[in-house]
């Protein structure tokens, strides 16, 4: 999926190991780094491949407009390839997503309607489309989990295939990762699969209601189309506190500011006590606005020990 030969711009992020100690056992956790790209998340990859494929089948012609529902990453990154690709971009988002995610819409030139929900979202944008805009649509695309499946997760196997891994472990925002990566590892490894939801919105174990929550990134108010339940293995959820402290925890002691989605897996990984492998989505830069700033612990992230990282 590279029509312009511009997937260097967001392909073979570093993967690395971390080591750590949980209830007096040491695992590690194999993790893509994927603020490495182009704007700075997993989702650059996803909109190149979506936007591609579009024109590839005539569906999105020639400086059409486009218009998708996001939580900020996936934005940014329309924002910024559209805008390459020679479209102008509209970003229908709740008001309550990080103030940097709005501003970095901006910067790449898109157009941000903020909503009071996703739901409201979701129908404004069936009114854009009606007038002429193209849609994405990230949540049930199946080129979503193509991309992940082909390059993804063919990066990640590259260097894990010879380790000690038991577990894939992934946050559900579309699916597309968990379900692209995870279908590969699991058939080529053998391997578990876990996926993450905030404690307060589990839309795929369907426990409401659907509450704010600081997980940004994950559980959109609604159970993906792409989410396929047959390949999970298990569901953990994980509290705002829990992955805010870890974010800051990884941090301050090994040097990786990354977002609060990726303390989240992180603390999955550790959840499911085994060697495994998960995404570091994006980095702290745009949750400089939220509580991630604050100050943090739980008994939780204060028991796990950090003991070493390294570039595998």
């Amino acid at each position: 999926m590279d029509m312009l030969g511009l997937n260097d711009l967001w392909s073979n992020s570093p993967l690395i190991e971390i080591k750590y100690k949980y209830n007096d056992n040491k695992y590690s956790v194999f993790v893509k780094c994927e603020w490495f790209s182009l704007t700075g998340s997993i989702k650059d990859k996803v909109a190149y491949a979506l936007l591609w494929s579009a024109k590839r089948d005539g569906l999105l012609r020639p400086q059409q407009k486009v218009v998708e529902v996001s939580s900020g990453n996936m934005g940014i990154s329309l924002g910024a390839i559209g805008r390459l690709l020679g479209h102008s971009v509209t970003i229908l988002i709740p008001k309550f997503v990080s103030d940097e995610r709005k501003l970095l819409l901006r910067l790449y030139g898109a157009e941000v309607i903020e909503t009071d929900s996703f739901a409201e979202a979701f129908d404004l944008c069936d009114e854009y489309v009606a007038r002429g805009y193209f849609c994405p649509k990230q949540f049930e695309n199946q080129n979503n989990v193509l991309v992940h499946s082909e390059i993804t997760a063919s990066e990640i196997y590259s260097k894990v295939q010879n380790k000690v891994c038991e577990t894939f472990v992934c946050g559900i925002g579309t699916s597309g990762t968990l379900v692209g990566v995870g279908s590969v590892l699991k058939e080529k490894m053998g391997i578990s699969i876990v996926a993450i939801e905030p404690d307060r919105a589990r839309v795929i174990t369907g426990n409401p209601p659907f509450a704010k929550h600081s997980l940004q990134g994950l559980s959109d108010e609604v159970l993906p189309k792409l989410y396929n339940e047959a390949l999970v293995d298990k569901v953990i959820q994980i509290t705002d506190d829990d992955a805010i402290a870890m974010s800051r925890k990884l941090c301050k002691e090994l040097g990786l500011g990354v977002g609060v989605s990726s303390g989240a897996n992180f603390l999955g990984a550790v959840l499911s006590q085994s060697n495994a492998i998960t995404i570091f989505p994006d980095d702290n830069k745009k949750y400089l606005s939220t509580a991630l700033v604050e100050e943090k612990n739980t008994p939780l992230v204060d028991s796990i020990e950090l003991l070493s990282l390294s570039v595998v």
